[in-house]
């Protein structure tokens, strides 16, 4: 899955050292929240965002098409995109749109799993599978010469797709050991808990499973997944490089003609509510050697208004090592190995989180001064200087974020699925450009001022030692079954 926080490396020796200076003189800390409270100026001119626009076409089956021209180029990219994610699973079957996604390319009617392979492989393709939570992705990246080869690779893999019990039973062991494998990860166990907690009574909550379901996920299972959301007007055939967009699209029509199937019947869930009370929920992991802390809520869907100055808020408060939490919790007081925010967007709602990894004798000082962090930041308005120097950063940096085939493409394919409109394909620096100190104010009062979550990842005999000061712990094993709920004073 994709629906997972992406972890960044751990800090360096020059910054360990930083850290133990920064925890022996009081002078130097106090130099660092001044550094702090006068960021450094932004680059003079930051590079210009130019992304070509978005071609769409509507064929006559309901299938959309949407191509774009990058001349120059070296590959071209083809994307199957199923507005079928996560969340469509069954709730007595999660993880089923994972393993219908693994299947498709296993085999069909008239192709082996082993032909289709290397049919891949002749082509020299790169081809992926992505699973978030609202819609799935098939990815080939071709030389252009390859592209009609591709088409029709992709045509019989989806539209042909057969769903056999010996393919199922080996796609089965390969996600069950994946999921098994990422329980090592804290980062992994937390964010799972996070979203998990977040979405207790929220369709999203499926996507938050466990690898001991997979087991009980049948062919059956994953056929009628596949009947009743891989159909034409429930997907996009998405195509960019040095291409022509029309002749490209008849192609496309040509390819995918016989798709001929009943419109998908689905809705869109309501956001869920954010958390509203003080709750901590502490993950036993027993091979943890720091503690990982998340702290975070749910907050508003990429369409809406407050996106952009929020994205500015997140900076200020943990998108660098420059910003408010690792200043804080790094270079002043010692607690954390990194500090950051962190941002997830879906159909229906967006998802904010710090994310710290500490020592665990500083547990419970780290997470307050986390919680702190935050309560100012809705409280208090930032400082115009940190709001302009997160608007520059931002704005320098979107362009890179579409330097690589991977990067433009995975945004292309996000914009298309979740319908966003167009001023998020290419507009960010302009809507950026209009934060001011009232919409940073707006945005932190409307999503930080509430009581955020905090999930904990830590060794099981470090909830006795080192959490006595929360008044109630829910305790869950790395599974994420609830074990028991300690209150304060109690003994384990």
């Amino acid at each position: 899955m994709r629906s997972t926080p992406r972890v960044r490396p751990s800090p360096t020796l020059c910054l360990l050292a930083l850290a133990a200076v920064a925890a022996a003189s009081p002078a130097f800390a106090g130099a660092q929240e001044r550094f702090r409270r006068t960021p450094p100026l932004p680059d003079a001119q930051p590079q210009e965002l130019k992304l070509p626009p978005i071609e769409r076409v509507s064929l006559p089956n309901g299938l959309s098409v949407a191509t774009v021209y990058r001349p120059g180029s070296p590959l071209v990219t083809l994307q199957l995109v199923v507005r079928a994610g996560e969340i469509d699973s069954p709730p007595e079957r999660p993880g089923v749109a994972a393993l219908t996604a693994r299947m498709i390319g296993k085999g069909t009617k008239l192709l082996s799993a082993n032909a289709i392979e290397e049919m891949v492989e002749s082509m020299g393709a790169d081809y992926s599978v992505d699973v978030l939570m609202d819609y799935t992705v098939f990815t080939f990246h071709v030389l252009e010469e390859s592209l009609d080869r591709a088409l029709f690779v992709l045509r019989f893999m989806v539209l042909d797709a057969q769903f056999t019990e010996r393919e199922l039973v080996s796609v089965k062991r390969t996600a069950y050991y994946d999921l098994y494998n990422r329980k090592k990860s804290p980062e992994f166990l937390g964010w799972r808990q996070f979203l998990r907690t977040l979405f207790e009574n929220h369709p999203y909550r499926t996507a938050t499973y466990a690898e001991d379901v997979i087991k009980f996920i049948s062919t059956k299972d994953v056929a009628s997944f596949y009947a009743r959301f891989y159909r034409p007007d429930n997907a996009v055939v998405l195509v960019s490089g040095a291409i022509n967009g029309a002749t490209v699209a008849k192609k496309i029509g040509l390819h995918f003609a016989t798709w001929i199937r009943p419109p998908v019947e689905r809705s869109v869930p309501a956001p869920p509510p954010p958390n509203a009370r003080d709750r901590v929920c502490y993950v036993e992991d027993p091979n943890a050697a720091d503690a990982t802390v998340f702290v975070g809520n749910v907050i508003m869907a990429a369409s809406d208004p407050g996106f952009f100055p929020f994205l500015v808020l997140k900076h200020i408060l943990g998108g660098t090592t420059q910003n408010r939490l690792f200043m804080n919790l790094r270079e002043s007081k010692a607690y954390a190995y990194y500090a950051f925010s962190e941002t997830e967007f879906f159909r229906s709602c967006g998802v904010f989180w710090a994310r710290a990894r500490v020592t665990p004798e500083f547990i419970v000082p780290a997470t307050l001064e986390i919680v702190r962090e935050i309560k100012v930041l809705s409280a208090e308005a930032p400082l115009p200087a940190e709001i302009e120097e997160a608007k520059s950063f931002l704005i320098g940096n979107l362009p890179t974020r579409f330097e690589s085939l991977e990067g433009f493409a995975e945004w292309m394919a996000r914009v298309v699925a979740l319908e966003l409109d167009e001023g998020q394909w290419d507009q960010g620096p302009e809507r950026l450009k209009l934060v001011n100190v009232e919409r940073v104010r707006a945005a932190a009062q409307n999503y930080l001022a509430g009581k955020p979550l905090v999930v904990i990842v830590g060794r099981p005999e470090w909830v006795g030692r080192y959490l006595r000061e929360f008044d109630a712990i829910e305790v869950y094993d790395n599974g994420g079954a609830l074990k028991l709920t300690l209150r304060k004073g109690e003994e384990r």
